[in-house]
């Protein structure tokens, strides 16, 4: 369903993308998707809504919003964190551009703030999205670009392990909302595709 970018919205107790549906038909058309309806369709109507005043209206793609298993965490466990999660809403958009990237970063900002989630950024920020096959060098200068860039960022953020899919494990960033916010006004801002 992707292509463009990605956030996983971290819950401490069980939601469905239903449960957005109220905060969200304000200013946005929403619709259940196609199959079981767990999946909403979301088109933002007024981007102004989530502070972004510079967008066209209405914002350009529609979001994907519904329910991400989090095994390829659970495998590795959620160190250092204070309540584990227990479900994952992902919220992609097909597609890219800097409009897309900067709205759904908004649109999971609005999002985590109702579901109090932590933010799941489906990778390390600052760097290309998989190291499949990277020498362990380089993997090394990778984490520790990653490390600096979110260590100037006010905010809590963590190194989430996963499984990858060559039985290796690698690492995503997963941020509070203080966090989020901060990363959406940084000059290199960006989500993960």
């Amino acid at each position: 369903m992707g292509g463009g970018p990605v956030a996983g919205l971290w819950l401490a107790e069980e939601r469905g993308a239903l449960d957005a549906l109220p905060w969200l038909e304000g200013f946005c058309d929403v619709r259940a998707g196609a199959g079981d309806g767990e999946w909403l369709e979301i088109h933002v109507r007024r981007p102004s809504a989530l502070g972004l005043h510079a967008l066209p209206h209405p914002a350009p793609g529609a979001f994907h919003l519904g329910p991400e298993s989090l095994e390829d965490h659970r495998e590795l466990g959620f160190p250092a964190l204070d309540r584990p999660p227990v479900a994952q809403l992902a919220l992609l958009s097909p597609r890219s551009g800097g409009e897309n990237h900067l709205l759904l970063g908004h649109l999971a900002l609005f999002l985590a703030e109702r579901f109090d989630a932590l933010v799941d950024f489906d990778g390390l920020l600052g760097q290309p999205s998989s190291p499949d096959d990277l020498p362990v060098e380089e993997e090394a200068v990778r984490l520790a670009e990653a490390r600096r860039l979110v260590s100037s960022l006010p905010g809590r953020v963590w190194e989430m392990p996963y499984a990858t899919y060559g039985g290796g494990c690698w690492y995503s960033h997963v941020g509070d909302r203080t966090f989020l916010a901060a990363w959406l006004r940084h000059p290199d801002f960006r989500m993960l595709p």
